[in-house]
């Protein structure tokens, strides 16, 4: 009895100590970003006092913004701010207003097209793969950027659309003409963008079927057919692990994309307003959008592992 209890409380040490390596590795990576921006920041060319042209208030601004700060004094305030919950606020896109505040709501905004494209890419991959077929058209639509892939469809949709208008096929659309009008086909496109764009659903699914592949070819698959033991079960549960890594990965794609669609298409979301940010030299409020995705891109990370550790117990030993 003794020695199931000492195991019972090694298994759970190891778990415990797992899970505790992969927080120190999300806060690493966090603080790691939050020190790349203000670096790149600082690196860059020009500043908000130059775009406002107020060159006779440059010194009483720059002390108030902290731009006449050392690097690494700026590094540590950003760092001290999140932790304190506090990144200031906008200094050129919206003056005045909180970073949180304005990154929260542009970030809603973004979750709204980043989880269907999710899950439409997971669920396109996962056919795909099941099927062990990896159509030729599929691939080639893949591998387009986003960007080229946004102003194909856009373009595309709107000749087809006036020269059947022109016919009198047609009545005028709601959503004509792309991007212009505020309608749902916008998200809509920009989702199938996302989803299938810059090689995301052709890298998930290659690495789907490759999973799939080792799966079948393996010998206990072999033994649960020989026993007529239903296999999905034990192939899905086999899948798991990979597919939540794929998909941790497909999300860092998915949040990078993100900017370029939502600009070419005039949707108002975190991409489009770090791009403003950036463009307008706002400090405070790209640091608080580049965080944001940081903060996506390793929390997913994050839970994908954990989720792992929990399925695998052998990932849970030291290394």
């Amino acid at each position: 009895m003794g020695g199931r209890l000492a195991d019972v409380a090694t298994r759970r040490l190891g778990f415990l100590w797992a899970v505790l390596r992969q927080l120190l590795w999300f806060v690493g990576l966090v603080v790691g970003v939050l020190a790349l921006v203000q670096l790149l920041l600082w690196a860059a060319p020009g500043d908000p006092i130059d775009l406002l042209g107020a060159e006779d208030l440059r010194a009483e601004l720059e002390a108030e913004w902290g731009l006449d700060r050392p690097l690494p004094v700026r590094i540590g305030q950003g760092i001290l701010g999140v932790l304190q919950g506090d990144l200031g606020s906008s200094l050129t896109v919206r003056p005045g207003a909180s970073v949180w505040t304005l990154s929260a709501e542009a970030g809603t905004r973004s979750a709204r097209l980043l989880l269907p494209a999710t899950l439409l890419s997971l669920l396109l991959s996962l056919a795909l793969a099941w099927s062990d077929r990896r159509l030729r058209l599929v691939q080639a639509v893949s591998v387009m950027p986003v960007f080229l892939m946004a102003h194909v469809l856009v373009f595309s949709l709107n000749e087809v659309t006036f020269s059947l208008l022109q016919e009198g096929r047609i009545t005028r659309p709601a959503w004509f003409a792309l991007p212009l009008n505020d309608t749902p086909m916008r998200s809509l496109l920009a989702t199938a963008i996302l989803a299938t764009g810059s090689g995301a659903l052709s890298s998930l699914t290659g690495e789907l079927s490759a999973a799939m592949r080792h799966i079948r070819g393996s010998a206990w698959l072999e033994a649960a057919r020989a026993r007529g033991t239903p296999l999905l079960p034990h192939m899905l549960g086999n899948l798991l692990p990979p597919l939540l890594v794929s998909l941790a990965s497909q999300i860092a794609f998915l949040t990078g994309g993100l900017i370029i669609v939502e600009k070419v298409l005039l949707l108002n979301g975190a991409g489009a307003l770090l791009w403003e940010a950036a463009l307008q030299r706002d400090y405070p409020l790209a640091m608080g959008l580049a965080l944001l995705a940081a903060a996506v891109v390793c929390g997913a990370r994050l839970l994908a592992n954990i989720a792992r550790l929990l399925i695998d117990p052998r990932l849970r030993v030291p290394r």
